[in-house]
């Protein structure tokens, strides 16, 4: 994320949520706070929950199936995107491991490419991009 976005992409709009969590069921928040240290662009806003909720939300909208939580995505998401009790439908997912496509696989140059693509959308429908 610092190497293939954060540095490549120099558009303040840009906002990247990290959300860290037991994935494997070992990590601690004290593992996540090491882990900030590599990711360390103002533009990145960091969380720690203990628990699997969040992973749990955002998998239906990923395009997961119910028994893969949706740890080791990447979402994209629109301008104009409505955030409720649910997350909304991403623009584009990319993924680590998952049973999406392979072509969804995570390949930073892509990512980054849909994130400029995102942005430069924005810029022409008159929005500010979404975090």
């Amino acid at each position: 994320m610092q190497k293939y976005i954060l540095e490549e992409v120099s558009d303040p709009r840009l906002k990247v949520y990290m959300v860290w969590g037991p994935m494997l069921g070992e990590e601690t928040a004290e593992d996540a706070v090491v882990a900030t240290a590599f990711l360390h662009d103002q533009r990145s806003i960091h969380f720690w929950t203990p628990l699997h909720d969040v992973a749990k939300l955002f998998q239906g909208p990923a395009g997961l199936p119910a028994d893969e939580l949706a740890w080791d995505t990447f979402q994209l998401f629109s301008p104009t995107a409505e955030w409720g009790k649910t997350p909304p439908q991403p623009v584009y997912v990319m993924h680590v491991e998952k049973s999406l496509p392979k072509e969804l696989r995570l390949n930073g140059n892509t990512l980054r490419g849909q994130i400029e693509t995102l942005l430069s959308s924005a810029d022409s429908a008159g929005h500010s991009p979404a975090e």
